[in-house]
């Protein structure tokens, strides 16, 4: 089955868990979209934390390969400033691993394709090594 998150544009519906450094746990919800122009991907929309109500806003540019199995990608984050990684294809699964430019901050997230329109995406970011947070979050094609 080809992959359709970020390999299509289309609108996600996103909902799951997301987990602070003490495992202490709130819903997420939001909505992503993902549009395709000529030479860049672009991956926009916003998450809601349920308890706190904090919304972290997503604008992420991708830049995809030649081949199709790989993509690199960079994010600019208000507090912890400016991320780049990559999307690699593998089976029914993306895995992407990421860093922050200052160093400090690295994570990792794997996309699980359950159907054409469903993913389970899963990943953790980390901060010199400490979890900072986890997030389980399923993710729905609309």
């Amino acid at each position: 089955m080809p992959h359709t998150f970020l390999l299509r544009p289309g609108r996600w519906t996103v909902h799951g868990k997301f987990f602070d450094a003490r495992y202490r746990l709130q819903g997420v919800r939001g909505e992503l979209q993902v549009r395709h122009e000529p030479q860049i991907w672009a991956i926009q929309g916003g998450l809601e934390l349920a308890d706190s109500k904090q919304r972290l806003d997503l604008a992420c540019s991708v830049a995809p390969s030649d081949g199709g199995a790989a993509a690199s990608w960079l994010w600019a984050h208000p507090q912890l400033g400016r991320f780049e990684g990559s999307f690699e294809l593998a089976g029914r699964r993306m895995f992407s691993t990421f860093h922050s430019a200052d160093g400090r901050h690295a994570g990792q997230a794997t996309f699980t394709q359950k159907d054409a329109r469903a993913y389970l995406a899963e990943g953790e970011l980390r901060r010199e090594g400490a979890i900072v947070c986890s997030w389980e979050l399923g993710l729905r094609c609309r």
